[in-house]
């Protein structure tokens, strides 16, 4: 891609924008529980996680191009470690998701904060992929080094952010239509499967 015109390199970055999109909107860990927390806390109490998937998957993404794709390679037990600590907690987030109903008043119950959603970025299984793919599929040596992986990392945040802001509302509405207990947990517990299956997949 060396010396890419202009035009090409429009059209690198539309297919970017189009990769950013598939993979971040469609359904996954971190839509599920975004889902699963806006029906049962609402939007508010969810601001936190969305901002802390943002933040977290922005410095995965960043840690990546600096040379995170040739660690993988030279130690590859490290991979295998990642995916199996991610699996495990994503089954926990599944179980929780499932067996989650709506808060009582004075309950502990809580979202997934800023920090837990940032450090779970660092061992999903699929936002590890996506991390180490996005910048091994997608170059732009005619912005440099430093410009190839902010290029490639902004996507990402520009396209993430309304990803967030979609599943959330999509489980806030949905939230208030459960209006009954039971319906609430029938939801939740549909989304903990989903979740169990997206990490059990990743390992199959």
């Amino acid at each position: 891609m060396d010396g890419l015109p202009t035009e090409a390199a429009l059209e690198h970055l539309l297919a970017l924008a189009a990769y950013c999109i598939a993979t971040s909107v469609t359904p996954g860990p971190n839509n599920m529980i975004l889902a699963a927390s806006g029906a049962t806390f609402g939007f508010r109490r969810t601001v936190p996680n969305m901002l802390g998937i943002v933040a977290g998957f922005g410095t995965l993404l960043l840690l990546a191009g600096m040379g995170g794709e040739a660690l993988l390679r030279a130690v590859p037990s490290l991979e295998m470690g990642l995916k199996i600590g991610g699996v495990a907690y994503l089954l926990y987030l599944a179980w929780k998701i499932g067996t989650a109903g709506r808060p009582e008043a004075g309950s502990r119950a809580r979202p997934l904060g800023f920090w837990q959603a940032a450090a779970f970025q660092f061992i999903n299984p699929k936002g590890l992929a996506m991390a180490v793919s996005a910048h091994a599929t997608f170059r732009f040596p005619e912005f440099g080094h430093w410009g190839s992986i902010l290029t490639v990392t902004g996507m990402f945040l520009v396209v993430g952010m309304p990803c967030t802001l979609i599943w959330t509302l999509f489980g806030q509405g949905v939230g208030r239509w459960l209006h009954d207990d039971r319906r609430l947990r029938l939801f939740n517990g549909g989304l903990g499967l989903a979740t169990a299956a997206s990490a059990l997949l990743l390992v199959l």
